[in-house]
């Protein structure tokens, strides 16, 4: 829901992602930021790629259409590595998930909300496409920021089955 973030509050959640952990450092991301109208442009982006995939009702065309405006602001994550070093892709799209990461604490900092999603649409051909994403790099996050519209409860979470000792 509106409001997101102004400028200069963008610039702040930009400035943290910027300082995320990149091994080699060689900053393997680009980010695109999609508002007002852009969001309308995206969501027929969407439509077609749901089309072009051909096994879909109305219904799904118009919920893939309107997924863009569901928050006032997306901010789209691309990874696009560096093939040639010596830092592995892996840890390329790790830095990258970092960045979206540490822009999402900024962005609960400055009393946002954000959802990450991937899905479909970080394969499909006219989205990569339309982000103009190199046939090695990919869509690391769709990024909706915005204002919630109730505050989710968040469960606690129990330590013990995910952390251990080794040895």
């Amino acid at each position: 829901m509106a409001p997101g973030p102004n400028s200069e509050e963008l610039k702040q959640i930009l400035s943290c992602g910027l300082r995320g952990p990149d091994h080699g450092r060689l900053k393997p991301w680009r980010f695109l930021m999609v508002q007002g109208s852009a969001r309308d442009k995206l969501g027929e982006v969407f439509a077609q790629a749901v089309l072009a995939r051909g096994d879909c009702s109305q219904a799904k065309v118009d919920k893939s259409r309107n997924m863009p405006l569901r928050a006032p602001m997306l901010l789209v994550a691309v990874c696009e590595p560096q093939l040639n070093s010596k830092i592995p892709l892996d840890d390329q799209v790790l830095a990258v998930g970092a960045a979206v990461q540490n822009m999402q604490i900024a962005i609960s900092s400055l009393g946002y909300s954000s959802i990450w999603r991937t899905g479909d649409m970080v394969r499909a051909k006219e989205v990569r496409e339309s982000f103009k994403v190199s046939s090695d790099g990919s869509i690391v996050a769709f990024l909706y920021i915005g204002t919630a519209q109730d505050s989710p409860k968040t469960p606690a979470v129990e330590l013990e089955p995910f952390v251990s000792d080794w040895i």
